[in-house]
């Protein structure tokens, strides 16, 4: 099912509308996240909004190891009370979760095949 070799990404954008409960958020999600071996890629507070996010203020993307460890830490328990802090402090929230190329792909596009 999974790419052998790819990662897995979540991708988030949001406005938030609580930054005190929001930073509650970020305060216990921060250390859970290196638990479950993501870590944040990128983060954006000025993010340019197109399709639906224009008044995004806040654009994440968290890598993990495998598109399997990044479904099951959605899918976790422990993230389903961290994600109630977050879609209370946000509205207009998207959540993706995708899997990036594997390392074959990665590196016939290198090579220019």
């Amino acid at each position: 099912m999974y790419k052998r070799g790819a990662k897995g990404y979540w991708i988030s954008t949001a406005k938030i509308i609580n930054q005190e409960l929001f930073d509650e958020y970020v305060k216990k999600v921060g250390p859970w996240l290196k638990q479950v071996r993501g870590e944040v890629f990128a983060k954006d507070t000025e993010p340019q909004g197109k399709e639906n996010t224009q008044d995004a203020n806040l654009a994440v993307i968290c890598e993990f190891p495998s598109m399997r460890e990044a479904v099951e830490a959605y899918e976790s328990d422990e993230y389903k009370e961290l994600s109630k802090l977050r879609k209370k402090a946000t509205e207009n929230s998207t959540f993706t979760i995708m899997e990036g190329l594997d390392e074959a792909t990665k590196l016939k596009k290198a090579m220019g095949l």
